[in-house]
C-alpha cells in the first residue's frame, strides 16, 4: 500500500464532551469515560484505603456502562499497578470478601484483568444485584483480595465512602455502543435499481461528513485519507494511521511514528490531557513505520480515539536505539472517519 506524506493540522489540546460532575464521593462521566471497559460513562469514587503501591487516584471503584449485564452496568476495582499479579491471556479468578459498613461479610469471586491503566478486579454480572443494593443502602465499602499464594496473588485491602450512590447513578447517561457489524442502515435503501447515486447530477451521500476535499482526496475532521484504505491524522513530527487488512480479525491496523523509524520494535504510550489511556508495544513494518502489536491492543485504542480529539503519541526504542520521540495528532472526526473508511469489524 502506497504512503503518501500529509500536512500537519493544529487544534487545541482538549478532551471530549463527555459531561463531568460530582455527587456526594463520586465522579459522575456520562456518555465517554477512560475508566469503564466499554468506555460509555460511569461513576467512580477513590478508595481512602488502599496499599501504598497505588496512587490514590488509581484505586477506584467503578461502576460502568455495560448494557449488555443484566442490570446494564458493570462493577471493577481498580486493585494494583500493573504487573504487580503476574496475568495470563486469560482471566484469574480470586475469592473476594465484601462488606456493607458493618453488614455480613460477603464471599465472593471475582476475576482480575489487566486495564488501559491498572490490574482491575471485575465482578461477574450475576453478582451485581447484591452489590449495587448494598452500595444504595451503605456509607462504606470494604473490599479485600484475598491471597492466593499458588497464582501470586498477595492480599489487598482496600475501603470506600460510598454515600450518594443513588444519586449519582441515577445522574448517569450512559452512551450508546456502536452498532454491530451489518446492522447499520442500509443507505441505499429505497434507491430504485437504475439510479445511481454516484452519478453526478446526485447528491453526494458522504457530503454532511466531509470538511474539505483536496488532491489528496477525502478528508474528515483531522483525517486525510490515503486512497480507499487508509486515513492518516498529522503531527509536525508524525501520523497516527489507520489501514484497512483483510487479513486482521478486526479488518484494520494502527501505524504511528514517520515512515523513517530505525529501531526495529518501541514502546508506545499514548496521552490526551494528562491520562496516559494506552501503553502498547509496535514493531517496524515493511514501510518504516511502528505497527501496534495486536488486535486486541488496536481495539482498545479504537475505543479511546472516539472520545478525545487529540492524542501525544511517545515512541521509545526498546533495545536502546536512540532517543524517544514524541509528537502531537488531532483526532477529531474519528468516528465518521472510521465508518467512512468501512473496513473495521472490531468491536469497539
Amino acid at each position: 500500500m502506497a504512503r503518501r506524506p500529509f500536512a500537519a493540522f493544529l487544534l487545541c489540546l482538549a478532551l471530549s464532551v463527555a459531561t463531568a460532575q460530582d455527587v456526594g464521593a463520586w465522579r459522575v462521566e456520562s456518555e465517554f469515560d477512560l475508566y469503564s471497559y466499554l468506555g460509555l460513562g460511569s461513576i467512580r469514587v477513590a478508595a481512602y484505603q488502599a496499599p501504598a503501591d497505588l496512587d490514590p487516584d488509581d484505586a477506584l471503584l467503578v461502576v460502568g456502562c455495560a448494557p449488555g449485564g443484566p442490570s446494564g452496568l458493570e462493577i471493577a476495582a481498580w486493585v494494583a499497578p500493573t504487573g504487580v499479579i503476574a496475568l495470563g491471556t486469560e482471566p484469574l479468578g480470586v475469592d473476594v470478601l465484601v462488606r456493607f459498613d458493618q453488614g455480613p461479610v460477603l464471599n465472593q469471586t471475582w476475576f482480575l484483568v489487566e486495564g488501559a491503566f491498572v490490574t482491575e478486579a471485575v465482578a461477574p454480572f450475576e453478582l451485581d444485584q447484591p452489590l449495587l443494593a448494598g452500595l444504595a443502602a451503605a456509607g462504606n465499602l470494604a473490599l479485600r483480595i484475598q491471597a492466593d499464594p499458588a497464582s501470586g496473588v498477595q492480599e489487598r485491602t482496600f475501603q470506600y465512602e460510598v454515600d450518594g450512590f443513588t444519586q449519582a447513578l441515577a445522574a448517569l447517561r450512559c452512551g450508546a455502543p456502536d452498532p454491530a457489524s451489518g446492522s447499520a442502515a442500509d443507505p441505499f435503501a429505497g434507491v430504485a435499481p437504475d439510479a445511481d447515486p454516484f452519478d453526478g447530477g446526485a447528491p453526494d451521500p458522504f457530503g454532511d461528513a466531509t470538511e474539505g476535499d483536496t488532491d489528496d482526496g477525502l478528508v474528515i475532521g483531522a483525517w486525510a485519507f490515503d486512497g480507499s484504505d487508509g486515513m492518516v491524522a498529522a503531527g509536525e513530527l508524525g501520523v497516527l494511521a489507520v489501514y484497512c487488512a483483510p487479513d486482521g480479525d478486526n479488518g484494520i491496523e494502527i501505524e504511528v511514528g514517520d515512515y523513517a523509524l530505525p529501531a526495529p520494535a518501541y514502546d508506545v504510550v499514548f496521552r490526551s490531557g494528562n491520562i496516559d489511556f494506552l501503553r502498547t508495544t509496535a514493531t517496524r513494518n515493511q514501510f518504516d513505520a511502528a505497527q501496534l502489536d495486536g488486535d486486541d491492543v488496536e481495539d482498545r485504542l479504537v475505543r479511546f480515539l472516539r472520545g478525545v480529539v487529540d492524542a501525544t503519541i511517545t515512541l521509545t526504542p526498546r533495545g536502546g536505539e536512540g532517543p524517544p520521540m514524541t509528537y502531537r495528532v488531532p483526532t477529531d472526526g474519528f468516528n465518521d472517519a472510521l465508518a467512512a473508511l468501512g473496513c473495521y469489524v472490531g468491536d469497539r
